[in-house]
């Protein structure tokens, strides 16, 4: 198991919080079983989703998804990719992330 230090939880007031490791970005979300890392890019066609009115919104096509889960509203089985986060003595911790990102 690979893990990537997000930093401490007082860098991350507000949630959605934006992430960026290396070139990828990221929300760092908080919902109902913990915190997640859903990627930015959008699954359909690779447009970098927004943060609104408490979800995620992808311009290009008008898909929306849920902003604890990831999980695409409009479009049955689609979804942000999402990463666990656990929050061990005050820093974030992303884990599993692809090697490619974790290495970077």
């Amino acid at each position: 198991m690979n893990e990537i230090e997000l930093g401490s939880a007082e860098r991350f007031a507000d949630f959605p919080a934006e992430v960026r490791i290396g070139r990828d970005a990221y929300y760092l979300v908080k919902g109902g079983e913990g915190f997640r890392l859903l990627s930015r890019t959008c699954p359909h066609a690779g447009y970098e989703v927004e943060a609104e009115d408490g979800g995620f919104y992808c311009y290009m096509h008008g898909w929306s998804f849920d902003g604890r889960t990831g999980k695409c509203l409009n479009v049955t089985g689609a979804e942000l990719t999402s990463y666990e986060v656990e929050l061990r003595d005050g820093v974030f911790y992303a884990k599993n992330l692809p090697a490619a990102e974790a290495g970077r």
